[in-house]
């Protein structure tokens, strides 16, 4: 699962300075960090923060395409390409989420076996 989490951090980089599928492969990277509990946590953890902040923040595309459906609908657009936004934060929410359960869940199977005693 460390693997997982290490190709989602890698994922996660290359997204910020991919122009306009940067965002979409935000997505591929929280189904991978999603499953990267156990020794992974940590990566899968820093891969959903990197992917946050880059739709938040270094997505450009984005939010301009957010501006130029403004101007175009002047109004309707604006809230589709927001909704964009919010899906593609919401992802990573329930990445995050998922990524909590598979590691408590990784957790109770590998318990030392003094404790299970």
């Amino acid at each position: 699962m460390k693997a997982l989490g290490i190709i989602a951090m890698i994922f996660a980089i290359v997204a910020i300075f991919v122009p306009v599928l940067g965002p979409y492969l935000t997505i591929v990277c929280a189904l991978l960090a999603a499953f990267a509990g156990g020794h992974g946590l940590t990566y899968g953890a820093v891969a959903i923060g990197v992917n946050i902040l880059n739709v938040a923040f270094l997505s450009p595309s984005l939010w301009i395409l957010a501006g130029a459906a403004e101007a175009e609908t002047q109004g309707n657009g604006s809230e589709v390409m927001l909704g964009m936004g919010i899906v593609f934060i919401g992802v990573q929410v329930v990445a995050a989420v998922v990524l909590i359960i598979v590691n408590s869940i990784w957790k109770k199977n590998h318990t030392p076996l003094e404790a299970k005693a």
